[in-house]
């Protein structure tokens, strides 16, 4: 039996970035929209879906020091992935053109 023994932040993110891969996939087949599946997009998705956990442990750690210091201590690469796509996203919208 396969013993589970890494971080549990990093687990959940890589959990809900491979259940991000699914939800344009399946959108679109409910809709009936052709592609259904696009590399470029799955990478997008992907990586939005691993940002999910640790933006919620950093609004939690508004409400406790404990997950503040759990969340440095042990989902470092995590919450630097979580910090390089929102630095892209606010970017993107202050660069802009409206």
């Amino acid at each position: 039996m396969i013993l589970l023994d890494g971080n549990a932040v990093d687990m959940a993110s890589i959990i809900g970035g491979i259940l991000a891969l699914f939800v344009r996939p399946f959108r679109r087949s409910l809709l009936k929209i052709t592609p259904r599946f696009s590399k470029e997009e799955a990478i997008i998705d992907l990586l939005n879906g691993v940002t999910i956990v640790p933006f919620l442990l950093m609004i939690g750690s508004v409400f406790s020091s404990e997950l503040t210091k759990e969340l440095i201590a042990s989902a470092k690469v995590t919450l630097g992935i979580a910090g390089g796509v929102g630095l892209i996203f606010v970017l993107g919208e202050l660069f802009k053109d409206n």
